[in-house]
């Protein structure tokens, strides 16, 4: 459990969102633009369907997966989800061209899910303009409801225990009180404790991390008041285990690198920036493990950007006939010069207990600043039964 300040729903029970870990994964969401399913193939090489596919072509048999597209390009996008040959079962769900278009492969952001029981989804919290979780709804037979506050699903991380919420979606206008009402808000969501990831100024500084020990109560509301979250979204750079270590849920936190070993003001930045966060992260209870992700030029545009190892989708319960769970975890390196990041990331999983399931492609999206988990919603999991992972849960 974590042991904070973090505050918890008041009132009645809200329900649990799908978490980002446990059970075994039965059902998930993914959403391709009209765009990747072009006739033509681009002039920069950039082709999004390699990746989505090899996710696709990686997962088991028993999962069941909702492809959204829009209706002028289902036929395009039935073709290429045949000629995959994947094991999963596909299920292609047509937006109607009256309730919008598909704007981006980032299906992650445009809803919540939240169940009823752990076992089943019953409801999609999401806005009047997202096609995406209204048609999804209307397949699966379930309740769409506006979300009580615009919640990104990528700038918040749901543990088994915590929710983990980027400070942008709740940080305090300039001279408000600490009690931000976007903050009292995302607490209506879920029953969860929510914790905020963001750092204070005053940390880029220091270079004693034993200092991030110190209880600074409440930690939470200083950040409200006084910080500022690195990144656009808090699951570019931060992965829940579902594991704990010393008592305390453990994280996965990313540090930025550079791939040729110089010192760039812009990865040092980053550095920095995600080195105080940690210390935030610490007062809050967490434990955290850092994992090396490298800022390397994009192949399409030219930018010097992260790779998002931390963007991944992981299960905690062993699969019947494995040893271990399973964690889908980005790869760059079939395109880059960034095998060695591939190893050394898919070798910290490996060391804390999961089976690494390697999905390449990921740099074709590179500039798009998202990855795996961005990609993809998953709306159901099983109920959390044979537990893996080396720490504990």
């Amino acid at each position: 459990m974590v042991e904070t300040e973090a505050m918890a729903p008041e009132g009645g029970d809200p329900g649990n969102l799908v978490p980002d870990c446990g059970g075994i994964i039965k059902q998930i969401a993914l959403a391709l633009p009209a765009a990747f399913l072009g006739n033509e193939a681009p002039d920069d090489g950039f082709q999004p369907l390699i990746p989505i596919g090899n996710l696709l072509c990686s997962l088991p048999a028993d999962i069941e997966v909702f492809l959204l597209v829009e209706q002028a390009t289902a036929s395009r996008a039935d073709f290429w989800a045949r000629s995959l040959n994947a094991q999963c079962r596909i299920a292609l769900v047509s937006v109607p061209e009256e309730q919008g278009r598909i704007s981006s492969p980032w299906i992650q952001d445009a809803f919540l899910v939240r169940e009823a029981s752990g076992s089943t989804t019953d409801e999609i919290l999401t806005t009047q303009m997202d096609a995406v979780g209204r048609s999804l709804a209307d397949m699966l037979s379930i309740e769409a409801h506006p979300a009580p506050l615009f919640l990104p699903g990528g700038n918040q991380l749901v543990g088994p225990d915590f929710r983990l919420i980027g400070l942008s979606q709740v940080k305090a206008e300039k001279g408000s009180s600490p009690a931000q009402p976007a903050f009292e808000i995302s607490q209506q969501i879920d029953r969860r404790p929510v914790h905020v990831f963001g750092y204070n100024p005053k940390d880029l500084s220091k270079r004693n991390d034993d200092q991030a020990k110190v209880r600074t109560l409440p930690e939470a509301k200083n950040l409200l008041s006084a910080g500022h979250q690195f990144g656009f979204h808090v699951d570019q750079f931060v992965s829940v285990t579902g594991l704990e270590r010393n008592g305390r849920p453990l994280l996965l936190v990313g540090d930025p690198c550079d791939p040729d070993g110089l010192k760039r003001p812009l990865v040092e930045t980053a550095r920095q920036s995600l080195d105080a966060s940690v210390r935030a992260l610490i007062r809050q209870g967490f434990e955290v493990m850092r994992n090396p992700v490298p800022y390397a030029v994009t192949p399409d545009s030219g930018k010097r950007l992260p790779r998002l190892y931390n963007n991944l989708m992981l299960e905690n319960e062993v699969r019947p006939g494995r040893e271990k769970p399973f964690a889908w975890l980005p790869q760059f390196g079939d395109i880059e010069p960034l095998a060695a990041f591939d190893r050394l990331n898919s070798e910290i999983w490996e060391g804390l207990g999961f089976e690494v399931i390697p999905v390449f492609g990921w740099s074709h999206l590179a500039s798009r600043n998202g990855a795996l988990r961005c990609s993809t919603k998953v709306l159901r999991r099983s109920p959390l039964r044979r537990l893996g992972g080396t720490e504990t849960i």
